[in-house]
């Protein structure tokens, strides 16, 4: 008696398998296969949907298993995208702990949540002032007539000309005009008009901050930790696992899920490290801002859910991940749905949303499968 015809299956790495039958032939009553359906695990939130084979059962094939119902699904040809649910926060991000420098005493502290704009009061020592201005480099030294050129010179030219002084030339040397500037701005700032400003007289901050918590205390020294600050806006949050790490590239958009049904967009401006729970298996720390200021204005700090989106496969052909075949002999395979048994060698592609791409010889839309499930 002859034997049935064999084709080679193709693995998810796309590499040929050893042969297995595909004619008509009836399955010999000790024949088993590996069947994959029934013990597939869907991962959902952690691991994003993604669906992993958490193992492989071996099952005897009935012999006369064809006289029982059976679920069956259908080679559909559609478009697939890998999606992941997180669980993230709104917030305002890490504070940054900020130090005074200048002896004397607290005489005045913000509340936290008050917003610190570009020459606004940060807090006070001995009833004066301590202003905050926009850079990147801290005050390190007096800035006064006789200081040689600098980028803290250009830092609070810059400063004080958004502020709406004439300082003449915008650079990096201290120039009369510069002097004449500061006094201009301590006249309106109620202080000594000394034209100099020295170390403690500002605080260099990168951005507009919010005030969120404040440790130092009123009568307390003014020199050590005085305010912790936070950005503006609000952020959102999320931790990944390190294998989600194509999901949260910066520049990449995501969707959360807020309160009363609504959803905005928001766009990942950061991906750092974080540990995991056991300090063993690291995460991906991911920050996003809101693309629209104005809806984020309305939320409340809390826990949101963040959805991304990975690979995305158009018009391609899939069926449901239980319809896969994993066989004794290797491979991957769908058996068809169509009266005797029928098994087509396929190869994987992009899985997404319970359904896996599928490619092979003899593979066309609208072919009936079976499925596990």
């Amino acid at each position: 008696m002859s034997e049935p015809s064999t084709t080679a299956a193709a693995g998810p790495s796309g590499a040929a398998g050893p042969a297995y039958p595909t004619g008509p032939a009836r399955v010999r009553r000790r024949r088993q296969r590996w069947l994959l359906g029934g013990v597939v695990t869907v991962v959902v939130l952690s691991t994003g949907g993604v669906v992993a084979f958490s193992r492989l059962q071996r099952v005897p094939v009935d012999p006369v298993r064809d006289s029982a119902p059976r679920t069956t699904a259908i080679v559909a040809r559609t478009d697939l995208v890998e999606r992941i649910a997180a669980s993230g926060t709104v917030g305002y991000g890490e504070p940054s702990p900020v130090a005074g420098r200048r002896a004397g005493t607290l005489t005045w502290l913000p509340r936290p949540g008050t917003v610190v704009e570009r020459g606004g009061r940060l807090y006070s020592v001995d009833a004066r002032m301590v202003a905050m201005i926009i850079g990147d480099t801290p005050m390190y030294r007096s800035l006064g007539p006789g200081v040689t050129a600098g980028p803290d010179v250009l830092i609070l030219k810059r400063n004080l000309h958004a502020l709406g002084y004439d300082v003449g030339k915008l650079d990096s040397t201290f120039r009369a005009s510069t002097g004449r500037a500061i006094k201009r701005w301590q006249r309106a700032s109620k202080l000594p008009e000394t034209g100099r400003i020295d170390v403690g007289d500002v605080v260099v901050l990168p951005a507009d901050v919010r005030v969120d918590e404040v440790t130092g205390q009123l009568g307390g020294s003014a020199q050590g930790p005085v305010l912790a600050v936070t950005g503006v806006g609000r952020l959102v949050r999320v931790e990944l696992d390190e294998s989600q790490r194509g999901f949260a590239r910066p520049g990449a958009k995501a969707a959360v899920d807020l309160p009363g049904g609504r959803s905005a967009t928001v766009t990942v401006a950061s991906v750092g490290t974080a540990n995991g729970e056991d300090d063993k298996q690291p995460k991906l720390a991911v920050t996003a801002t809101f693309d629209d200021a104005a809806v984020a204005g309305g939320i409340d700090a809390g826990p949101v859910t963040v959805r991304f989106t990975g690979a995305r496969r158009d018009d391609v052909l899939a069926v449901p991940v239980q319809a896969l075949l994993a066989l004794r002999e290797g491979g991957y395979g769908i058996e068809a749905a169509d009266g005797d048994q029928r098994y087509l060698a396929v190869e994987l592609g992009l899985f997404a949303d319970g359904l896996v791409e599928v490619s092979g010889a003899g593979l066309t839309e609208g072919v009936r499968v079976v499925s596990a499930g």
